[in-house]
């Protein structure tokens, strides 16, 4: 521990020496902007927070991203790693603290919030294939257990907000086209009146992808529409629509075969036409009401539905028929209190969710749907209750709640040949965390704070039975995790900074596995418990009033405490897909007559691919550049941009299989590629 706290005081004490000087200079126009954060629910400066939240603000640089995968925003996050960014039929891999670095596809672990509407399933499924990456605004990261806020698996938290105003009426396109027959079409428009504001944007992408079968096509449409009843009444509505024919899995292979060739697919992914594809409806409403400055009301509703068919790499129920409905409500007050020398606002809430699947299973006869395996139906109910509490006086904050969550998971067997395998399970939490932030000298803050988290397993890992049977696998439990820390903030005009040192305990970690009997199938099974310990360090600088600099690092120090399986004890192991050391750096140029630059970084050290740590992943650096350039021509401003992924030509995996069977870890990364296209704004 006490290489991890060393480093930490030392940062702390060299970083308040290097500031002071702006700490006492006059704010000027090359000031960063102040931050009130949405996803705290109570509305919050960033650095009064007891929390480790990373807010990003996407406007500068929208325009001269590729906009293919979430990834490219969340770099400059300490804490968080991604993987994947790839493969478009799995999805990418996102984990925060470690939570999330078990996902087999799709994202566990970690709440995806979209408009304030959760993306994340009950369950703890989330998928952002219907993400309209060039509509986000900006992204807020709480890194560490939120359940409190967001009830199941909020391990950590990630909310987008898409665009949300204007100030006149516009339209807007664009095309750009890339490396592997990458294209993107864009349009969108918004309309400005009196009481209502109209936001359109859709797109459609089309790639063959680095590796062999590894292509895919999306079409997705983004709308919000936002009316003003009054100044006290606000109502906003949500709609989004995503159709994906395909999505190719080019398949994870061995080390042999990837330095045979990087970009060839597994050939058994070729034979059983391994893909998905999925259609997908999201609504959502929220509506806002302030009685006066000390109360205030909000409700929201949403409903989804989500068509999946996909086809695995085996025959026995390798391809899956999922129709999902999705829908929920939720409600909150607020209540404000003042005295001369403290304020005290009160949220209490709850939250309501349902999810319902209908689960079919059929024989891959290398592409050909055969005969029924599985026919389920599957249903997770969620009701949480809680109450939030924001209390300051004089330059202490203190931040402090409890929640409830009642789960009730449901399966009702429909193939009965095999006997009736229905099942139901209760899995409920109680929740809670407290936290102190101090404003000890002006643009200086010190947290602290204890914070729990709870996440069940999914649906579709509690169905995957070893002994292949239909209803749960009733061998596996819900994970736990409680979070210290303590940390240090600092906010200026041309400075922004932030260190957090952690603990976490977790029960019961969720771990994948395949079994020889059933390659490339997952499942799934419980750890004992893990400590996690770690450094955060982030730094925004403003240096001149053209060029920003940002840099973080994290130090991840997680194992395994106690974990013994009868293949082997992996006790004092480190956990696997996430490196113990990853550094970022980010540079922007970005000058008043339109030019533009970001040049954009990380190292990644080494990480192991199994609970064994018999096989390493050595260390890795990417880099990446954006150019732009503004152009005015009367009312329209044309927008060309060029870019290059990889600009070192490194050789490294996009994607590793946690324990995979038969040491088929890696899906390896594109090489140097690059894309360009013109953007307009009328």
């Amino acid at each position: 521990m006490n290489q991890v706290i060393r480093p930490f005081i030392c940062c702390l004490l060299s970083l308040c020496n290097a500031t002071k000087y702006y700490a006492q200079d006059t704010l000027s126009t090359i000031n960063l902007e102040q931050v009130v954060l949405k996803s705290s629910k109570i509305q919050t400066l960033k650095e009064s927070l007891p929390l480790s939240i990373t807010a990003i603000n996407l406007e500068p640089i929208q325009d001269s991203k590729q906009q293919l995968s979430l990834n490219d925003y969340l770099v400059n996050v300490p804490g968080l790693f991604a993987l994947n960014s790839t493969n478009y039929a799995q999805d990418l891999r996102v984990s925060i603290r470690g939570f999330g670095a078990r996902s087999a596809f799709g994202i566990r672990g970690v709440k995806i919030i979209v408009d304030g509407i959760p993306e994340t399933t009950p369950d703890g499924q989330g998928q952002i294939d219907n993400l309209n990456l060039g509509a986000i605004k900006t992204i807020e990261v709480i890194r560490g257990p939120s359940s409190l806020l967001y009830g199941n698996a909020s391990g950590g938290v990630i909310s987008i907000n898409t665009i949300d105003e204007i100030n006149k009426n516009y339209a807007s396109g664009g095309v750009s086209f890339g490396s592997y027959n990458m294209s993107l079409y864009q349009l969108g428009f918004g309309i400005k009146t009196n009481k209502t504001n109209y936001i359109f944007q859709s797109n459609q992408i089309k790639t063959n992808g680095y590796r062999v079968f590894s292509g895919f096509k999306n079409t997705n449409v983004n709308g919000r529409i936002f009316h003003a009843f009054s100044k006290q009444s606000k109502l906003n509505f949500n709609v989004n629509y995503t159709d994906s024919p395909y999505a190719q899995d080019a398949g994870s292979l061995d080390i042999e075969a990837v330095n045979e060739n990087r970009r060839q697919a597994r050939q058994r992914n070729i034979d059983f036409d391994t893909q998905e594809s999925v259609r997908q409806l999201k609504l959502g409403l929220n509506y806002v009401y302030n009685f006066n400055a000390k109360l205030k009301f909000n409700t929201n509703g949403f409903f989804s539905n989500r068509d999946f068919k996909g086809k695995l790499p085996f025959e026995f129920g390798g391809i899956i028929d999922l129709f999902r409905w999705y829908y929920g409500h939720g409600s909150n007050l607020n209540f404000e209190s003042f005295t001369k020398k403290s304020k005290n606002t009160l949220q209490i809430g709850y939250e309501l969710a349902f999810q319902k699947d209908k689960r079919q299973r059929f024989r891959n006869l290398e592409g050909i749907q055969g005969e029924q395996t599985l026919n389920q139906k599957e249903q997770f109910n969620s009701i949480g209750v809680y109450v939030l509490d924001h209390y300051s006086v004089g330059k202490l904050l203190l931040r402090s709640g409890i929640r409830y969550d009642a789960n009730t998971l449901d399966a009702k067997d429909q193939f009965l040949v095999n006997g009736d395998d229905s099942d139901t399970i209760n899995l409920n939490a109680f929740n809670y965390s407290l936290g102190v932030n101090y404003n000890f000298i002006k643009y200086h803050y010190l947290f602290t704070g204890v914070s729990t988290s709870f996440e069940t397993p999914v649906l579709s890992e509690l169905s995957s039975n070893p002994n292949d049977s239909g209803g749960f696998n009733k061998n596996l439990k819900a994970q736990s995790a409680i979070n210290y820390e303590i940390g240090y903030k600092l906010s200026t005009g041309k400075t922004e900074a932030e260190m957090a040192l952690f603990y976490i305990q977790t029960k019961n970690d969720i771990v994948p596995f395949e079994l020889a009997a059933f390659p490339d199938r997952d499942f799934f099974r419980n750890a004992g418990s893990t400590i996690r310990r770690g450094l955060e360090v982030s730094l925004k600088q403003k240096i001149t009033k053209w060029l920003t600099l940002n840099m973080n690092y994290s130090y991840s120090e997680f194992e395994y405490k106690n974990y013994e399986l009868p293949s082997g004890n992996f006790s004092g192991n480190t956990l696997p897909g996430i490196p113990k050391h990853r550094v970022a750096l980010n540079t922007i140029f970005n000058h008043k007559k339109g030019f533009f630059i970001a040049l954009q970084g990380q190292h990644v050290g080494t990480l192991y691919t199994n609970d064994f740590n018999n096989v390493k992943v050595e260390p890795y650096t990417v880099l990446d550049l954006n150019l732009k350039y503004d152009i005015k021509l009367n009312k329209i401003k044309l927008i060309p941009f060029l870019g290059a992924n990889n600009l070192l030509n490194t050789k490294y995996n996009d994607n590793i299989r946690i324990n995979a069977f038969g040491g088929r870890y890696f899906e390896p990364a594109p090489r140097f590629n690059m894309y360009g296209g013109l953007r307009a704004r009328l």
